[in-house]
């Protein structure tokens, strides 16, 4: 009897990991560059497997009382946000594979819309992201966040106990991260022959201090206000007489606030505020009023008959006056939320990071040697070996915020397009301080529950901004045939179906999985597919490609845009025994 199944040989294959150090230089400030070089000794790499490794430590500007507060790197992306561009070079720089200007914006438009919680999980632990913790929650309605996380937050430990050290950069701790880097090359998952191309030189190029850092949602009076922590009254009683008696009068002064339990308020450990802080309160329609300079020096949790129910107490350097024109907290009617003032009132607030123990984690793929003998063989008779490979071309453009129509024009030149994913950015331009303290920042909404929602990641996400409708001209056609209306986003009131459709499949052709739209408002983007289909593609030369916006509201544009504008393209790597070329 004659058997059905013969045992061929196979390719027997090993995976290694080989840690390359970054060359120039040991430690890097914004805006440095790092310089990584993968040798061709490593022969055969997987670099869908291969990790950028490094440290990352942030400070504050000063550590003097009143001047302190509680800082992060964007929560959704991390230490991404720290990468403002990326290229990737054969050998020594010979020829350049790709170039992605704008990663930062690229990849918070990835995270934002490939995500479910178990990547946000995977993030959280490799990426210096911050995750919603259930421990820092609203209880008053307000939407969920990232950077409201003071109680497993990566970037500065839980306090706990009575606290009166003031708050100092050595609080803060240094995250180790292991980035997948979101560039083509590094999301394939085919082997990549270093050793015909010399090796690969990554270089990377650092983000902007006052782009990457963000106070917590739970202590800012513009983003979610209503997260923030409740004035109770100034004796902390529950008793009718002590409620009475606690009630911050208008025109009174007081050194001592107790706070609400509301907003999970149960513990030091969930208490957003830090000694050294400066704090003022502000009234739930968002209008604060000035106080004498105060910062906190005690941060305890109260319990005993004298306030039953347990309470945070917090105790100033110097009483503060109650100008709001109203009597808050105790039986008053009116609530008051507390705010920081520790950026908002200096006259410049520039925190800094530094990146440390850069390498690159490469995942080695070991083959038998006849198997590569062969190949090099092949090589050198005259054989071509060719490399498919997904990249991203950035074409940026300039609107002023009173070019109501705007025609973006696209010089495209690339052969095998798949989708265009065009991100208008706020263009404004702010001072770290007024980044992170989110004044004058795009109003992404004012919910009720809210109270408002500005954004903190300026520059980094789209903004839709009064827009109306848009259309995309190629090939002497109007794609899609009829106007796409995004008026009900740009009303904040609900999301636009035309809109989600052409989003969902300008992602899906972008190599970006749409599993999630949560984000439509906080990262509004423009997509469309110009192919459709496993491998697909749309030849993009010679075509006379333009974005037509129009922002004909009742208002306009609050704000000036930078446009990037993402073409998601296959590139291929043809090497021959002659050289390297790069088709795009």
């Amino acid at each position: 009897m004659s058997s059905f199944f013969v045992s061929s040989d196979k390719v027997k294959t090993g995976q290694t990991f080989v840690a390359v150090p970054s060359e120039n230089g040991l430690d890097y400030r914004p805006g440095g560059r790092i310089d990584l070089y993968i040798p061709p000794t490593s022969k055969f790499i997987d670099l869908s497997q291969s990790k950028l490794k490094m440290n990352v430590s942030i400070a504050m500007p000063s550590e003097t009382a009143g001047e302190v507060c509680r800082l992060q790197l964007d929560a959704q992306t991390g230490l991404h946000s720290l990468i403002r561009s990326v290229r990737v070079f054969t050998g020594r720089k010979t020829a350049l594979l790709e170039e992605i200007e704008g990663y930062d914006v690229l990849s918070a438009l990835r995270f934002d819309y490939e995500k479910n919680q178990s990547m946000i999980n995977k993030r959280v632990l490799t990426d210096g992201a911050t995750g919603y913790d259930p421990a820092c929650r609203g209880t008053k309605g307000t939407t969920k966040t990232e950077c409201g996380n003071c109680f497993s937050n990566p970037y500065f430990p839980k306090e706990t106990g009575t606290q009166t050290a003031n708050f100092a950069n050595s609080d803060f701790q240094v995250v180790t991260g292991e980035l997948e880097l979101n560039t083509g090359l590094f999301r394939n998952e085919a082997v990549f022959p270093a050793l015909l191309t010399d090796g690969l030189f990554v270089e990377i190029l650092l983000q902007d201090s006052k782009k990457v850092f963000r106070q917590l949602d739970s202590t800012v009076k513009d983003r979610r206000a209503a997260l923030n922590p409740i004035f109770f009254s100034k004796n902390g009683s529950d008793s009718a007489a002590g409620l009475e008696s606690g009630s911050f009068a208008d025109g009174g002064t007081s050194d001592t606030l107790f706070i609400d339990r509301a907003n999970n308020q149960t513990s030091v450990d969930t208490f957003p505020f830090v000694v050294g802080q400066s704090v003022a309160l502000a009234l739930t329609d968002n209008s604060s009023f000035t106080t004498t300079d105060a910062h906190i020096t005690r941060i305890e949790l109260i319990t005993g008959s004298a306030v039953g129910t347990s309470k945070i107490k917090i105790t100033l350097n110097a009483a503060i006056t109650n100008n709001l024109g109203v009597n808050v907290g105790g039986n008053a009617a009116a609530d008051a939320y507390l705010i920081s003032q520790s950026v908002e009132k200096k006259a410049s607030f520039d925190p800094t990071y530094t990146v440390s123990n850069v390498e690159m984690v490469v995942a080695q793929i070991s083959v038998p040697d006849g198997y590569e003998n062969s190949m090099m063989a092949m090589m050198r008779e005259g054989g071509t070996m060719n490399y498919d490979y997904r990249s991203y071309t950035n074409y940026r453009y300039s609107q002023v915020s009173s070019d109501l129509v705007a025609n973006i024009r696209l010089p495209l030149i690339e052969s095998r397009a798949s989708s265009i994913l065009c991100v208008p950015t706020d263009a404004s331009v702010y001072s770290a301080k007024q980044a992170l303290s989110a004044s004058l920042t795009y109003l992404i909404d004012q919910d009720p529950e809210d109270v408002v929602n500005r954004s903190n990641r300026s520059g980094l996400v789209g903004v839709v901004d009064e827009l109306q409708n848009y259309q995309l001209i190629y090939d002497g056609k109007i794609n899609p045939s009829r106007r796409v209306d995004v008026t009900k986003i740009s009303n904040r009131k609900s999301i636009s179906q035309q809109w989600c459709i052409e989003a969902e499949k300008a992602l899906a052709m972008a190599d970006i999985e749409p599993l999630s739209f949560r984000a439509f408002r906080e990262n509004f983007f423009i997509g469309r597919a110009l192919a459709l289909g496993q491998n697909a593609v749309y030849d993009a030369r010679g075509k006379d490609f333009a974005l037509q916006v129009e922002y004909t509201g009742d208002t306009g544009p609050a704000k000036n845009h930078l446009w990037m504008n993402f073409v998601a393209h296959i590139r291929r790597l043809v090497i021959k025994q002659g050289g390297i070329q790069v088709e795009v």
